[in-house]
């Protein structure tokens, strides 16, 4: 779990927005490390919350050697704390101010849920092989109003993680619980040499890219965590789904809320229809990938 002084900008500019205040509650599912060249940025963070409010302190008021051993590799939660935000970090061993928590299986207790303005995923749900559970976490963590900040691999990262996650990821996820949307932004790192592991199993390239995906949003009713149906290669959606989980043959899981959207206009189309359209959808995939006809 990483961040960098681009976290640190992101910060700043939701306090700036109105997003984030002074003194903000923030849990961090995964007691996160700050790395990279951010002395500099660090000590501004602490200088932009000072004006801001009176329990943070000023880089003047903190010794240089404290500071450089959190600013490059020490831990963000460190720092927050002395920018006066109230932390909290979820996380399978001890750091600062840490609650020991699996993101696989536990969920927020009373304690914890709904309590916090800011819930930070930065480079962990990838390393989570439950994730209808973590992204449930992460929404039951956030107050109605709250904001969730996502920065995580959608490319690259070779023999880094379980998942990488493609934008449609974010655009399945965000209408399905009215998240409203801050930022989503890409960016790309720098070319990585290919583990030998891999080449050996055939892949041929050298180096990969790294390229990250930023998503921002925020919580805005209390409804509980919906579980979204990605559609965008099926033919239809049968309107009977929302009855099934009623017989012996499928129920649904406790804890389970869904949200399936707008039936699509397939539902009401004729085999043939079904057919053309199916075609086409395939065809246009394809030049997509080819660049044949595009």
């Amino acid at each position: 779990m990483g961040s960098t002084s681009k976290t640190l900008m992101r910060l700043m500019t939701l306090t700036a927005t109105g997003d984030l205040a002074p003194e903000s509650a923030i849990c961090d599912i995964g007691a996160t490390q700050l790395f990279g060249d951010a002395f500099e940025t660090a000590a501004a963070f602490l200088d932009y919350y000072a004006e801001r409010s009176p329990k943070a302190r000023k880089r003047s008021s903190v010794p240089v050697s404290e500071l450089r051993s959190i600013a490059e590799g020490g831990f963000l939660g460190d720092l927050l704390t002395l920018a006066g935000f109230r932390y909290t970090a979820l996380d399978i061993f001890h750091a600062t101010n840490t609650i020991l928590f699996d993101l696989n299986v536990h969920a927020p207790g009373p304690g914890l849920k709904g309590k916090f303005d800011l819930v930070l995923n930065l480079g962990t749900t990838e390393h989570v092989i439950n994730q209808l559970r973590a992204f449930q976490t992460i929404h039951d963590l956030a107050r109605v109003g709250g904001v969730i900040y996502h920065d995580l691999p959608l490319a690259g990262y070779l023999n880094h993680a379980l998942f990488r996650y493609d934008p449609l990821f974010f655009q399945t996820i965000l209408p399905a619980n009215d998240y409203q949307a801050l930022l989503q932004e890409v960016t790309i790192g720098s070319p990585m040499k290919v583990p030998s592991d891999l080449q050996a199993m055939g892949f041929r390239k050298e180096k990969v890219t790294d390229i990250g995906i930023e998503v921002i949003v925020r919580r805005t009713n209390a409804c509980e965590f919906k579980v979204p149906l990605e559609v965008s290669t099926s033919l239809s959606i049968d309107p009977n789904f929302k009855q099934v989980g009623a017989d012996d043959l499928v129920v649904m899981p406790a804890g389970i809320s869904v949200n399936y959207g707008v039936a699509n206009d397939f539902q009401h189309m004729s085999m043939s229809g079904i057919t053309k359209a199916w075609v086409g959808r395939f065809v246009r995939g394809l030049r997509r990938r080819t660049g044949v006809g595009a």
